[in-house]
């Protein structure tokens, strides 16, 4: 009999940042269970000082590339490019509150929830930086930012992408060098 510990290995050792999806949305209710075990995360006093919006519509998501697209046309240049959003066919926007100074520490918890639970559940994620980054520096996609309607005082910080994957991911070398136990 397998014990939790290493299920919950077994699921962390095999998560990969997936970058090619099945044109095969996810939906809702596995969404709102993935949705779930990510707000079950630890968070500073319990502030859960982020927003999350959620779209799953493919022309929604069009809409948002094309804007970025429009004044960084240098960005649609990749292999196979569909979206800014690697192509997945639903993106989760995370905000981050400014009311709380460690308010990025509790969105990284709440994204290692959301892609370890989208793991378990056979859905492939990819933590996205750029994408985000790319919204809020392009003016064209000043109207899709708004769309995302989040609360006074909470900025678009990352985007994840979430998919049934299109491609199988080895595993990369891990550098170990920089753990050091301290005796005294």
């Amino acid at each position: 009999m397998t014990n939790q510990a290493d299920v919950l290995e077994k699921i962390i050792m095999q998560r990969r940042s997936i970058r090619k999806y099945k044109d095969q949305p996810v939906d809702r209710k596995t969404l709102q269970r993935i949705l779930n075990c990510g707000i079950n995360a630890p968070n500073g006093m319990n502030w859960q000082a982020y927003e999350i919006r959620v779209i799953d519509n493919p022309r929604l998501l069009d809409s948002f590339t094309a804007a970025v697209v429009h004044d960084n046309p240098e960005v649609a240049q990749r292999d196979g490019f569909k979206n800014i959003f690697v192509d997945a066919p639903t993106v989760l926007f995370i905000a981050k509150s400014d009311r709380y100074e460690l308010s990025s520490v509790d969105c990284g918890l709440l994204a290692q929830n959301i892609m370890l639970s989208a793991q378990s559940l056979g859905i492939g994620s990819c933590c996205l930086g750029s994408s985000a980054r790319w919204l809020k520096s392009s003016p064209s996609a000043k109207p899709c930012l708004d769309k995302l309607n989040f609360s006074k005082g909470h900025e678009l910080f990352f985007c994840i992408a979430l998919g049934y994957p299109d491609q199988e991911k080895p595993a990369k070398p891990r550098r170990n060098d920089m753990i050091q136990y301290i005796e005294q």
